[in-house]
């Protein structure tokens, strides 16, 4: 075999024959935090931590020819496995218990690709609804991803999909995924009811193909790039509270939900902005269980209905490798008839690239709030980031 080593895609081993491939990638985030938040009595609150924000593996490739790939991408951090101390239940916290609530399996797919318009793929992955959600937490321009993507996400699940990135040969300007997903979210195996996950998303690029799944225009093209995503997605008999995610509902029984998206991407000498809006409603069902005390079925908690909405805007300093940038978000209730509270998000970042995202230093500063923008919490963050 032949191996050599490639930027930003790690250690590649290539077959004589070049009908395998295989490509070793490592990752690791290096987080700095400082919370401040508001307290009892209007008193502030201020903490800090350490940590190994993420450490990820990432084994990708081809086999009996390069129209048929696979990828398998592990995570060894804690806040990937979803470490807790047994006491708050909200990771990460002390972790002195080492309790792992999460396979560190995270994908691990294979994608046959020997038709252009009817790519078809197989495993569990990143469910392609969501723009920023799909972004590699590595091909970020800030941090981390907004309080949109916490709350709307419908995450990594099982299934298989049907896909193509140049439907009927138009220059890679038009794409589309029609997936069905077990329902059940990351690294579920036990038997379930058939409540299941179907997706829809269609995607076009006016102006042609480009990197439009990282953030940050490095390349610098003086020519405009420009994507725009739509997509759909339905989930029965959901047992979290967000959908295949979120915590059960106190009453024990499960939700339909409906849930709708719609993304900009764009890039131009430098500059890049990005926007997506989000929708979800869903239906509640009981489940029987009972109320200890009477004996009456409990009441129905109301569904996370409500829509959030997450614009963000960068623009790398000409003839430097540093790039400032911005974001707001907002996340809304869907009136008395939706348990979903109101949030915001505002900051701003400064980052660094020494080889791209591959090897960059980020800092942003964040400020939260529900109603009143100056009764709100700050967050600081620095970041190293190393991919190789």
């Amino acid at each position: 075999p032949k191996t050599r080593w490639v930027t930003g895609k790690g250690l590649e081993l290539n077959s004589a024959n070049k009908l395998f491939r295989l490509q070793l990638r490592p990752r690791g985030q290096f987080l700095y935090q400082l919370n401040d938040k508001l307290g009892s009595d209007d008193e502030r609150d201020r903490s800090h931590a350490m940590m190994l924000r993420r450490a990820r593996l990432v084994s990708s490739g081809h086999m009996w020819g390069k129209q048929t790939t696979f990828k398998m991408e592990l995570a060894f951090a804690p806040r990937d496995l979803g470490m807790t101390d047994n006491k708050s239940g909200n990771p990460p916290v002390t972790n002195k218990d080492n309790t792992v609530s999460r396979s560190l399996l995270l994908d691990f797919y294979v994608q046959f690709k020997q038709l252009r318009d009817l790519n078809v793929r197989v495993g569990q992955y990143k469910v392609p609804y969501s723009r920023q959600r799909v972004i590699s937490s590595g091909n970020l321009m800030m941090v981390d991803r907004a309080i949109t993507n916490a709350e709307f996400t419908v995450d990594r699940d099982i299934g298989i999909d049907i896909r193509s990135k140049d439907l009927f040969g138009l220059n890679k300007k038009l794409r589309y995924y029609l997936g069905v997903y077990a329902g059940e979210g990351h690294s579920s195996y036990a038997s379930n009811d058939f409540g299941m996950m179907y997706l829809g998303r269609v995607e076009v690029l006016p102006m042609g193909n480009f990197k439009d799944y990282h953030e940050s225009d490095h390349g610098a093209d003086s020519k405009a790039r420009l994507s725009i995503g739509l997509g759909y997605a339905y989930v029965e008999n959901a047992k979290g509270n967000k959908g295949i995610i979120g915590k059960r509902p106190k009453d024990g029984g499960t939700t339909d939900t409906q849930n709708l998206t719609a993304d900009i991407m764009f890039k131009v000498a430098g500059l890049s902005f990005q926007t997506e809006y989000y929708w979800r409603k869903g239906r509640r069902q009981q489940d029987g269980k009972l109320d200890v005390n009477t004996g009456e079925p409990l009441e129905l908690e109301k569904p996370r209905d409500g829509w959030g909405l997450m614009s963000q805007a960068g623009y790398l300093l000409p003839n430097t490798d540093f790039e400032l940038s911005a974001r707001y978000a907002l996340v809304r209730g869907a009136g008395q008839s939706s348990s979903l509270a109101d949030n915001n998000e505002v900051g701003g970042a400064l980052s660094y690239y020494f080889a791209s995202h591959s090897l960059k230093l980020q800092a942003d500063l964040l400020h939260f709030w529900a109603e009143d923008f100056g009764q709100g919490d700050n967050q600081f963050r620095l970041q190293l980031q190393a991919a190789f």
